[in-house]
């Protein structure tokens, strides 16, 4: 697995070491993206699969975990946090010598990263979606309702991020953060759907991202089922 093993530990009881960590996790959803920066911060962790197959997110123990029954949901430092944007928002921080977040104090870079992280939920993911949602309204013949204004189309996106990646390796810097993460895996959902024809930059700073080591170690072993 790239010369390196991933950081999984054996089941523990968190409860009674909250400095251990669990995520909830299912292949093909967010948190694989929370599961990636795991693997980029190199803290051990325990994964929990649930499966979404058998209904395993609306029993009764894991709506405890999750009132809502969705994926991913992290249990840290005696708490549990969910939502993969709030997740990695805090794990960035909480793991600070992981550098994957700009220090509060270095305000430029934190200014932005903070934008990025926004960007990637509020504006690039709804777009996505947008498109698919088109496809699949075009494939069944039916009326394809516009969302107006409310909506940036995804080209205009796709073309502003194409500029600010030319010449750069990453969103800030010449660093990865988890803005990457997160508007990476978005981005190479776009281009597993075909959306990202004619835009090299993009395209670049996907494959980039998709040949590290931590996210080789996640795809990898969710591809084999080795979901330990």
């Amino acid at each position: 697995m790239n010369g390196e093993r991933s950081r999984i530990t054996a089941p523990t009881d968190v409860e009674a070491d909250p400095e251990r960590i669990r995520l909830h996790f299912a292949p093909g959803t967010r948190a694989v993206r929370v599961r990636w920066l795991l693997e980029e911060i190199g803290a051990p962790y325990e994964l929990r699969v649930v499966s979404l197959w058998r209904g395993a997110h609306k029993s009764k123990e894991y709506l405890q975990i999750h009132p809502l029954g969705k994926v991913p949901a992290l249990e840290i430092d005696g708490t549990i946090v969910f939502e993969s944007l709030g997740i990695c928002l805090y794990l960035a921080d909480r793991f600070a010598d992981a550098g994957l977040a700009p220090l509060v104090t270095n305000i430029a870079p934190r200014a932005n990263y903070c934008t990025w992280m926004a960007f990637s939920a509020g504006t690039l993911e709804p777009a996505i979606f947008e498109q698919v949602r088109a496809k699949k309204a075009e494939e069944r013949g039916v009326a394809n309702i516009s969302l107006g204004p409310a909506l940036t189309p995804f080209e205009n996106i796709a073309s502003y991020m194409d500029q600010h990646l030319a010449g750069r390796p990453f969103l800030i810097g010449d660093r990865m953060t988890a803005a990457d993460i997160l508007n990476g895996s978005m981005m190479a959902w776009a281009h597993d759907i075909g959306l990202l024809e004619g835009r090299h930059s993009i395209q670049a700073w996907v494959a980039n991202l998709k040949a590290r080591p931590a996210y080789c170690r996640v795809m990898e072993s969710t591809q084999r089922g080795r979901m330990r």
